[in-house]
């Protein structure tokens, strides 16, 4: 007779590949305690704490016992002053600021230069570092740890003005992507930095004063992956900088026209390049190039995209090369090549032939219009999407014209993850249509008014129960009669939510509590909601009104504009 198995039964080896599928906080919940083994498995393992999109009881479990009783095994921390409000603060003084030398890798979003300043000085051991950030930050290279091995921060710069170049300062990064105001700061900050082996960049201006620091300059030979994001800069400079690279497997360049257009020609200088494919880029592989200028009546795109696809290293290595003149751009660039229409592109070069180049796309934006769907069997064949734009602002009827594009073979609606919809002229039942294909949806964004006519079948409400986020236009007010009849009942696991209200028809506390189950009726509400993002459409938010709430949220306001933490 077959013995049956259980959970307990199960092998460590099984049970530590199914606890890395499980957040650090979901594991010692529900784990820990149980019985002596599941602790002694625990205290083996890796802890990774994501508390940028948490419920607040779970950050503060997080700060008041798991950091705390778990310390000498917390790897990794995801902070985050967006869903959480003022996350990263609360994480100070939650935590009492403690030490974790432990700590390896770090995921900032949104912080401030203080915040980092005084959070870094705890972490001094980190080796990734990351920062998602909307604003420009400068953060001084003092409080970059030399342990520190990848440095993600695509919309921050250094602040080199401590950095003394004579004191031989070396530090162990081997990955950065960062931005820089001057390519002499860039220059300055790889002289430190002999160990890099992946750089990307974007530059925005100019320095004359390079030569200095170029005399001296080291070579960065384990560096085999560059990109570079610039703007009107000599290709001089660039030159100068792939001298440093001699063993470049991968090269990334985007020239984009600025306010200094004398340079633009050099950056479409094909026999320039040819010396540095022929004579300093000897291991370059792979080679992608996009380059904007201001049009240019002299400029001949054709005779240039010709000598550039003529060259040696594009023929040897099957680059295809484009150009695209816009109403004020001239452009150039290199376009993927599918391998199985490698045949084909050799014998006759034809952007006909690579007609699954869009293939590749994984996020569309499309305004559907009669033209696009007359031409639709020569446009669009996006099988991967994931996250798909739809706007319909052309009134085009009927419904199957609308629906014909997309309920085809265009999109595949099994890898679509976000979904956002817009427009004046949605006809009905055309929602319907779209989620119930949805089968793996995460985000959905929608006009208030199809939402609630939109006929419900048992396919559609189990769709919608895989729905995370949702996003009401902002242009609309939600009523507690939505909330109850829809809401609730077809998006039980919602974790974020953002709609409009107006406070003078529908009671804002109302609706709170009745959506995290603080109301007479508690037992059907959105256990998983974390995230609030509010539009008052009457008048900015009472004040008094939000203080009366603020034993069940966090919350930060901006004119009419209310995001709360729950």
């Amino acid at each position: 007779m077959m013995r049956r198995m259980t959970f307990e039964s199960m092998p460590d080896e099984i049970l530590l590949d199914i606890f890395d599928y499980i957040s650090g906080y979901d594991l010692i919940y529900s784990f820990y305690n149980l019985n002596r083994r599941f602790n002694s498995i625990i205290h083996g393992i890796h802890l990774y704490l994501n508390l940028s999109s948490v419920q607040q009881k779970t950050f503060l479990y997080t700060c008041h016992y798991i950091l705390p009783n778990f310390a000498s095994q917390i790897h990794s921390i995801k902070l985050s002053n967006k869903q959480t409000i003022d996350g990263i603060d609360y994480y100070l003084e939650q935590s009492k600021c403690f030490q974790q030398e432990q700590v390896k890798n770090l995921v900032l979003i949104e912080p401030t230069i203080e915040q980092f300043i005084k959070l870094i000085s705890f972490f001094p051991f980190i080796e990734t570092l990351v920062i998602k950030t909307t604003d420009y930050l400068v953060l001084p290279i003092e409080y970059f740890a030399k342990s520190l091995r990848i440095c993600r921060m695509p919309n921050c710069q250094i602040d080199l003005s401590t950095l003394n170049l004579t004191e031989n300062q070396i530090y162990s990064i081997e990955e950065l992507h960062i931005k820089m105001s001057d390519i002499t700061h860039l220059f300055t900050l790889l002289y430190t930095m002999f160990y890099l082996k992946r750089l990307t960049c974007h530059i925005s201006e100019n320095s004359t004063s390079i030569n200095s620091i170029l005399q001296s300059q080291k070579s960065l030979s384990l560096l085999t992956y560059l990109k570079l994001n610039v703007c009107s800069l000599p290709f001089k400079s660039i030159e100068n900088l792939l001298d440093l690279c001699p063993n470049l497997i991968s090269f990334t360049y985007t020239y984009t026209t600025g306010i200094e257009t004398s340079y633009d020609n050099d950056h479409v200088d094909y026999e320039r390049w040819n010396e540095l494919f022929e004579k300093k880029l000897l291991h370059l592989k792979t080679f992608n190039l996009h380059v904007s200028l201001n049009i240019d009546q002299q400029r001949d795109l054709i005779f240039l995209t010709k000598k550039f696809q003529d060259l040696k290293f594009f023929q040897m290595n099957h680059i295809r090369i484009i150009y695209e003149i816009t109403s004020y751009k001239h452009i150039l660039c290199t376009i993927p090549l599918i391998k199985s229409h490698l045949t084909n592109y050799l014998n006759q070069s034809s952007l006909v032939n690579i007609p699954n180049a869009y293939s590749r796309i994984r996020h569309f934006d499309l305004v559907l219009n009669e033209t696009i769907l007359n031409q639709q069997q020569h446009t669009i064949r996006c099988p991967l999407v994931h996250s798909f734009y739809l706007g319909l602002y052309e009134n085009i009827a009927p419904i199957e014209q609308q629906s014909r594009l997309l309920l085809n073979q265009s999109i595949s609606f099994v890898y679509l993850k976000h979904f956002e919809l817009y427009g004046t002229c949605i006809a009905n039942g055309f929602v319907a249509q779209l989620l119930s294909k949805m089968t793996n949806l995460y985000s959905l964004t929608l006009p208030l008014t199809h939402l609630v006519s939109c006929q419900l079948n048992d396919t559609i409400r189990q769709n919608m129960k895989r729905i995370k986020k949702l996003q009401l236009a902002l242009t609309e007010s939600l009523s507690i009669d939505c909330i109850n009849n829809i809401i609730l009942t077809s998006f039980p696991n919602l974790n974020s939510m953002s709609f409009a209200i107006d406070n003078k028809s529908h009671s804002f506390e109302q609706i709170l509590l009745t959506m995290i189950g603080k109301d007479e009726n508690d037992k059907n509400y959105l256990k998983c909601l974390m995230f609030l993002e509010l539009f008052a459409l009457d008048q900015d938010w009472n004040q008094d009104l939000l203080k009366s709430l603020e034993k069940y949220i966090r919350f930060k306001n901006n004119y009419r504009f209310l995001y709360i933490w729950l």
